[in-house]
């Protein structure tokens, strides 16, 4: 899928997160009043680039016999009195060729609840890291291929989480975060001006790209794992798990068109 445009607003109307909910037109140019590609909110903080910054989070419900070892990342709708206006699974990022979009950032992390709806932790089998990166055909991508330190989050752990989460299980307890790499340059050692490190470089998505969590065996894995799911004591008390995602892009601004210079011109008709 791709967007048929992206809702802009400059640096003076950025007041809070951007909204990865992509439904934010009812009609487009074309007449085919498709809003389900309608783009998500982007900012212009450079001129001539779009800023996105798309959230989302994958559910776990289930114990250890409904165990999840991919999921889809619900973004939710920022009009919760608007049923017409509901939550959608899956986060893309769209690109082309023309206008590629440039990964940068890449976060997760597990729910730590205060009202009482949110579970301890996650479990999973030892050796399992909490995933968050691109979709490869349904299945996970290392975290090690071309440019991917900058597009994937990844949480390991070594909590032992036999106790309540079975035999050879592991514990990932609410809070606990993951990071993509950063594009920057730095510098080190005592030499003049130190050593450079070219750190890791954006990510380039030239056709739309699913984000998805995945279960995998350590972040190089390009299969899923054996799956997430919750303490018995969690399901029983109605509580859910929240593993919470983060991406964030650049991308190229469209060319100006006439809207941008009619008002301009010199004996413009006023419809």
């Amino acid at each position: 899928m791709s967007y048929l445009s992206a809702k802009k607003i400059y640096p003076g109307n950025f007041t809070e997160a951007l909204n990865g909910w992509y439904k934010n037109i009812d009609s487009n140019d074309s007449g085919s009043n498709d809003k389900s590609v309608g783009g998500p909110t982007s900012v212009l903080a450079v001129p001539g680039y779009r800023y996105f910054q798309q959230r989302g989070y994958a559910q776990i419900t289930g114990k250890v016999g409904g165990k999840v070892s991919s999921a889809d990342v619900i973004v939710p709708s920022p009009y919760r009195n608007d049923d017409t206006r509901t939550d959608i699974t899956g986060m893309v990022i769209s690109g082309s060729s023309t206008l590629p979009s440039y990964v940068y950032r890449a976060a997760v992390s597990v729910a730590s609840g205060w009202d009482g709806r949110v579970a301890s932790g996650i479990y999973a089998a030892t050796g399992d890291a909490i995933s968050f990166g691109r979709s490869n055909g349904g299945s996970p991508v290392a975290a090690s291929g071309l440019a991917e330190g900058c597009a994937q989050a990844n949480i390991t752990s070594t909590v032992d989480g036999t106790g309540d989460g079975g035999s050879g299980a592991i514990f990932f307890a609410a809070g606990v975060e993951g990071f993509s790499g950063n594009p920057f340059i730095t510098a080190s050692g005592t030499a003049a001006g130190g050593a450079l490190h070219p750190g890791v470089a954006y990510k380039s998505i030239t056709a739309a790209t699913t984000y998805k969590v995945f279960s995998k065996a350590g972040a190089n894995a390009t299969s899923a794992g054996n799956g997430f799911y919750l303490s018995d004591a969690d399901v029983d008390a109605n509580k859910k798990g929240y593993i919470v995602c983060e991406v964030c892009y650049i991308q190229p601004d469209e060319a100006p068109q006439y809207n941008d210079i009619e008002q301009y011109i010199i004996g413009r008709t006023v419809s």
